[in-house]
């Protein structure tokens, strides 16, 4: 049997299988910290199954330890990658300048929150810039401003639909001077306890039209998925880290490990149904059909048929398997399969009567 070579030969090999593996972790964390967690459903099946399927490694129990270390990989790399994401400071916000929440400009501008990291139970500083004459039209000027922080993306109340209720939540407000012209410095100093990734949100309310009693809040106009703003984080790198290790491993495990498992269970199937159509007929006396036949006849007969016939079948010498003699590898374990002989072994002559 000549000696696979390429690429599929080096996959094959146990050093091939650990490249692939590298390259499965690097492509899982990429997929899912800049495409998301359902792109890195496709990118498991891909580099996790479909490719080792291929290279020759097509035993189960190879496949899901395969898997298993992919996912067990890639979690605590991709919850690096993210604390230092999270970790980076947020840009200043401003709110839309379109109407109904804006005339041609923000109302609120400059909202940024300082320090961005600092020591649990600290006071951070949240600050913004009210600019009246961008009010919009008919409406009032800005009464009063309101901050809204928790550790739940986007909350303005004790409770959200994203993350239930019991999670911590601070609500400040100062009020503005009547009939406010020129642009107004607003601030509030907040103390934040506990090791946290906080987020933050604020708005001007104002009357629509005028003296009518219908408030509006301009909320800051954040386009990240949460509408609110990420900040400050309190604690350490390390302890970031640890805040956020178990979220991100249950998520890859929730949504990549789940399909990958039911891909190989489907791939287990067909092996399996591949094994019943490869298994010899038996006949109605139990024997193989092929084999030789009960009825009596001449002695030369009756020899020749107790001779098995060549079958084109054999068993694969790692797993059992039926193979071919044209396969180079197992169909069910991968594993290389003995060259057939180049001359088949000549009959013996029949002694003449």
């Amino acid at each position: 049997m000549q000696p696979t070579r390429g690429i599929k030969g080096f996959l094959a090999s146990r050093p091939g299988l650990v490249v692939l593996g590298l390259i499965a972790v690097g492509a899982m964390v990429g997929s899912f910290l800049y495409l998301g967690p359902f792109i890195a459903i496709p990118t498991l099946l891909l580099f996790g199954l479909a490719i080792p399927i291929y290279a020759g490694w097509k035993r189960p129990r190879v496949l899901v330890l395969f898997g298993i270390v992919v996912l067990l990989a890639a979690a605590p790399l991709a919850t690096l990658a993210d604390n230092q994401a999270i970790r980076a400071p947020s840009p200043a916000y401003a709110s839309s300048t379109a109407a109904p929440y804006g005339n041609g400009g923000s109302v609120l501008q400059g909202a940024l929150a300082t320090p961005y990291t600092g020591l649990p139970g600290g006071v951070y500083e949240f600050t913004a810039t009210v600019h009246p004459e961008y009010s919009p039209t008919n409406a009032s000027t800005p009464l009063w401003v309101e901050l809204f922080v928790s550790t739940c993306p986007g909350a303005t109340g004790n409770s959200s639909p994203n993350c239930g209720s019991g999670y911590p939540f601070l609500l400040e407000n100062e009020s503005l001077p009547a009939n406010l012209t020129a642009p107004h410095s607003v601030s509030f100093n907040v103390t934040l306890n506990g090791t946290n990734i906080w987020w933050w949100q604020m708005a001007a309310v104002v009357e629509t039209p005028a003296n009518s009693g219908n408030l509006t809040w301009i909320f800051l106009d954040v386009s990240n998925g949460y509408g609110a703003v990420q900040g400050p984080v309190t604690g350490d790198f390390a302890a970031t880290y640890g805040v956020i290790l178990l979220p991100i491993t249950e998520v890859m495990f929730l949504y990549s490990g789940t399909v990958f498992l039911v891909g190989l269970l489907v791939y287990m199937f067909l092996k399996a149904r591949e094994a019943r159509r490869r298994r010899p007929p038996i006949t109605s006396g139990g024997a193989p059909a092929g084999g030789p036949a009960a009825g009596g006849g001449s002695s030369e007969t009756a020899s020749a048929s107790a001779s098995p016939s060549p079958s084109p079948e054999a068993a694969c010498p790692n797993c059992g398997a039926v193979v071919y003699p044209s396969e180079s590898a197992c169909w069910k374990c991968g594993a290389k399969l003995p060259a057939p002989d180049a001359t088949p072994p000549s009959s013996a002559p029949l002694k003449g009567a």
